[in-house]
């Protein structure tokens, strides 16, 4: 049936907002990615729902930024490269020592390089793998191993892609890893629960960031189209608009509490209904 359909279609579904409590109230998170969309949204979100938060990104300006807008003063910033493991244990440091204990993870830093599927760079699929999945697992590794040390029951969560799902032929390396990602967590959960430790991933899709607009930006290219027209397209086919990074970040949020502590190893699909299982 493909996207055929007998009905008219509906016009787009409004946002609803946040309603902020002190959910996380005394707890502590370290935030990867936290200078972009869905990084800084989560890290403003959990301060506002009452935890300390480490932001920690590669673009020292931007995290700065990042840290100003969540307007809380138990919010820091750590400079993070992810695909260098002595960068990730000196971030861990920093952030168990200034948070007193780390409660949770939310490993959202990723990039992306598109390419014809036959002509993707060796070197393109290193760098890729090295931030979205080798440092995600140095990153949850050490904040694991900080918990259990601290006898801290906490919860990890990664912030894979529907593409890590259904897979996106210019982007193959980043489909690849995100799948990667995917698995990881459901392996990590399994190990980490005899300590209590809840680990599972989001799966977000036309999330309205940087990251969709330059994906904007090569797909059109590809097929002579203006990034701003490509762009318009990649919305969610039920909310018929893009999706918000704080809508993920309330996924998140829910995912690094204890209502969530059924919610296991799970790859969890923020995408406004488009990825079916």
């Amino acid at each position: 049936m493909g996207q055929f359909s007998t009905r008219p279609p509906h016009s787009a579904l409004p946002s609803r907002p946040a309603k902020n409590f002190a959910l996380h109230a005394g707890k502590g998170f370290l935030v990867t990615g936290a200078a972009g969309g869905v990084g800084c949204a989560t890290a403003a979100l959990l301060a506002a729902r009452g935890a300390r938060v480490a932001l920690a990104d590669v673009r020292a300006e931007a995290l700065r930024a990042a840290v100003a807008a969540t307007g809380s003063r138990d919010a820091f910033a750590v400079v993070l490269e992810m695909a260098d493991p002595a960068s990730i244990a000196a971030a861990v440091r920093s952030a168990e020592s200034r948070l007193g204990r780390i409660d949770g993870l939310v490993n959202c830093a990723a990039i992306v390089i598109h390419a014809d599927p036959l002509e993707a760079a060796w070197a393109d699929w290193e760098r890729i793998f090295r931030v979205n999945l080798f440092g995600a697992y140095e990153a949850s590794r050490l904040v694991a191993k900080s918990m259990i040390a601290a006898g801290v029951r906490g919860a990890i969560v990664n912030v894979a892609s529907e593409a890590g799902k259904k897979g996106h032929i210019d982007s193959l390396a980043y489909s690849a890893s995100k799948a990667a990602l995917i698995n990881m967590t459901r392996t990590l959960s399994a190990a980490l629960a005899p300590h209590d430790i809840n680990v599972n991933c989001v799966c977000p899709g036309g999330v309205a960031t940087d990251m969709l607009r330059e994906v904007a930006i090569a797909y059109g290219q590809l097929v002579d189209a203006t990034p701003t027209e490509v762009f318009a397209e990649l919305v969610s086919s039920q909310l018929r608009r893009h999706i918000e990074p704080d809508e993920v970040a309330r996924t998140i949020s829910f995912l690094l509490s204890d209502d969530a502590l059924i919610i296991r190893g799970q790859a969890v699909n923020a995408d406004g209904g488009d990825t079916p299982y």
